[in-house]
């Protein structure tokens, strides 16, 4: 029988008090009642800009062991950097 009760689970999480500051900055600015709301907030805005992002960060991130300098270039000349050759 349902009596209209919502049972709500609840976690305790460890973050750095350095962290913890931050969070209640960002419920000051952004009017949160507590910081469990400001959490929430904040977890909303990143997973949207990840889901408009829809890129894979660790693929990028890992392909940078291959990067190399290349010293000074000259971005006029982006397509031949990129594609070889003069355009």
């Amino acid at each position: 029988m349902y009596t209209g009760v919502i049972v709500s689970r609840y976690t305790t999480i460890k973050v750095s008090v350095r962290d913890k500051k931050r969070l209640e900055r960002l419920a000051k600015l952004v009017g949160a009642k507590s910081l469990s709301d400001a959490f929430r907030y904040v977890l909303s805005i990143a997973e949207k800009e990840l889901e408009r992002y829809g890129g894979n960060v660790d693929l990028v991130i890992s392909s940078l062991k291959y990067a190399e300098d290349v010293g000074e270039t000259n971005a006029e000349k982006v397509d031949e950097y990129l594609y070889g050759g003069s355009s």
